[in-house]
């Protein structure tokens, strides 16, 4: 009976110091910073349907981490990149065609991208006060299309308006990433990190302009990738 009761004092304490150790166990970050663009969403040939023309823009994001165990952990994550669109390579593009003049003016706006993301994380203690975080995540990706319009003058004198309807799209999206994690108070930390973020998404009967500039409906694939760089706050619980 008496090595009964010490078994569990024993166990009772183990699973104490355990819990101990994993503090804190949850993190709640909200950062901010730059989004940039990579490949074919940077690219800004305007032979190539892939080609996104986007620049580099801010990006926001809201993490969750939820430790399990010591090292290991449950990360959720809402990232939000807004990327201006390259008027003046969409300006040079156009221009090259013969039947236009240079008289042109690009109203557009900005692409928007919003993505919801979980995975596994590890964390690694530096000392009492400075941690790394190391993730690797999957979710869902959505994004939207600048709605832009093209007006100017033909070589022939003749006004002409090209709007390009703004549409958007779902897909599967993949990130690595790490944060790095400097202690402020017991309940705040101050965070860095980086991400790259990769995702394919396919619109479906989009309406675009073909090379004569005649408004057609098409289905595409379209690439989007981005490294972030954000840093903000972190709050422990």
């Amino acid at each position: 009976m008496k090595f009964n009761h010490t078994i569990t004092i024993l166990f009772l304490c183990l699973l104490s110091i355990e819990i101990s150790a994993q503090k804190p166990q949850s993190f709640l970050g909200l950062s901010g910073g730059v989004a940039i663009p990579q490949n074919d969403f940077a690219s800004d040939d305007t032979d190539s349907k892939e080609s996104g023309f986007a620049k580099t823009g801010f990006g926001f994001k809201v993490t969750y981490d939820y430790r399990m165990s010591y090292n290991f952990g449950i990360a959720g994550v809402l990232i939000i990149n807004s990327n201006p669109w390259n008027d003046e390579a969409l300006f040079d593009g156009i221009i090259k065609d013969s039947i236009l003049s240079n008289q042109l003016s690009i109203s557009k706006s900005n692409w928007s991208t919003f993505g919801m993301l979980a995975g596994p994380f590890l964390y690694l203690p530096v000392n009492d006060a400075i941690s790394i975080d190391m993730r690797m995540l999957i979710g869902f990706y959505n994004a939207f299309a600048p709605e832009i319009i093209v007006s100017g003058t033909l070589a022939n004198g003749e006004n002409f308006s090209l709007r390009l309807l703004k549409y958007n799209g779902i897909g599967f999206v993949w990130d690595l990433g790490t944060t790095l994690r400097v202690k402020i108070t017991d309940k705040k930390y101050f965070i860095v990190g980086a991400d790259y973020l990769s995702s394919t998404i396919h619109f479906k009967d989009i309406d675009r302009a073909d090379d004569n500039g005649q408004i057609i409906t098409e289905s595409f694939s379209q690439q989007f990738t981005t490294i972030s760089v954000m840093a903000g706050l972190c709050f422990t619980f």
